[in-house]
């Protein structure tokens, strides 16, 4: 199976999505799951892939000293380019438009992730 991809447009701007590979993907989930372990646990019972999403996204920066923050959250947005295939400038793309930076790591997180997040909130 190829790594998928999926086009998004925040605030205007088109972004195209491609799935982190296996081991990188692993990497980043271990972070997320090591700051958003607690706030999955709120949401076992809504059973709302969206919600658990933004938990997730929320823990993250509700616990900015548990891990390197701006590393992690790089590392989710490097699966990410503009949909004309260049690579996202992440000191310029999102100065002053953090709104922008966080819609977009949901995106990510939900298209690499939300599915095993689903799987751990759906109490089975």
């Amino acid at each position: 199976m190829a790594i998928q991809q999926k086009t998004v447009t925040i605030q205007g701007t088109e972004f195209l999505i491609s799935h982190l590979p296996t081991t990188r993907g692993i990497t980043v989930m271990k972070q997320l799951v090591k700051v958003a372990g607690p706030a999955m646990a709120k949401f076992d019972s809504t059973g709302e892939e969206g919600s658990a999403i933004a938990g997730v996204i929320g823990a993250v920066l509700d616990n900015l000293d548990q891990v390197d923050v701006e590393n992690l959250i790089k590392q989710i947005v490097s699966s990410a380019t503009l949909k004309t295939g260049m690579a996202i400038q992440f000191e310029t793309e999102f100065a002053g438009a953090y709104d922008k930076l966080y819609l977009l790591l949901k995106e990510v997180v939900e298209f690499n992730f939300g599915s095993v997040f689903t799987l751990f909130g759906s109490g089975e």
